[in-house]
């Protein structure tokens, strides 16, 4: 399979994610050195969501399209795994109503900060696939995904965004069960995109939903495998 193959993957819009991937991590790394506070996490993540809609429709991506669909419907079910960790096992702490707009148990922004996260690397995923294949891709995905996510869980922290209570094995700032969960988030990500590329942007939105469904089931999964342990 080639990059022209797939409608909206090109050279200049994998130049354009990647560095909005460099801008997000430097944004997290000195949001934590001088510890700027949740503002610091709406105004990167409104940021980043609005330059990614406004990018795919400008430039007529479809890829794009439907992954700010897909990102978007995931990233509000992903509310449900928030309240998850927030309210029913005690794990996650966000500084609350009194330092930023909460909805349910998550600052309002999560839901798109998610859908930026998902957007880059099922972008990433479906570059992989295009060269590798997508058993490989989806392997690859999901090492990468161990790693990337879990490092603005080491960022958020010192940034103010959201910190983890000590009551389950940490590796620096991020829970193991956490990393286990990015990785089996990230791993289904190059097959759902690749499964809905040809087909009615409808079947994106039900893929969003399904992908917003496996976040809470790999996260509750990959918590109690740790509490065998």
């Amino acid at each position: 399979m080639q990059e022209n193959s797939i409608p909206g993957l090109n050279k200049r819009t994998t130049v354009v994610i990647l560095i909005t991937i460099f801008t997000l991590l430097l944004w997290s790394k000195l949001s934590a050195i001088f510890a700027w506070g949740p503002i610091s996490a709406s105004v990167i993540t409104y940021g980043l969501y609005a330059f990614y809609l406004g990018y795919a429709f400008y430039s007529d991506n479809p890829l794009l399209v439907r992954l700010t669909i897909f990102g978007t419907v995931a990233g509000i079910l992903e509310l449900v795994t928030d309240y998850y960790l927030v309210d029913v096992i005690h794990s996650l702490v966000y500084p609350g109503p009194g330092a930023e707009t909460m909805v349910w148990s998550s600052p309002l922004y999560m839901p798109f900060a998610w859908s930026n996260v998902l957007l880059q690397l099922s972008f990433l995923g479906m570059m992989l696939t295009s060269r590798y294949g997508l058993l490989r891709a989806s392997i690859f995905l999901c090492i990468m995904g161990g790693l990337y996510i879990p490092t603005y869980e080491h960022f958020a922290k010192e940034a103010g965004w959201w910190y983890y209570n000590a009551n389950t094995p940490m590796l620096f700032n991020a829970p193991i069960y956490v990393i286990i969960a990015e990785a089996f988030i990230s791993v289904s990500l190059p097959g759902i995109i690749y499964y809905s590329e040809h087909r009615r942007i409808r079947r994106t939105f039900l893929l969003g939903l399904i992908e917003g469904c496996w976040i809470f089931i790999g996260t509750w999964l990959a918590y109690a495998i740790i509490k065998l342990f």
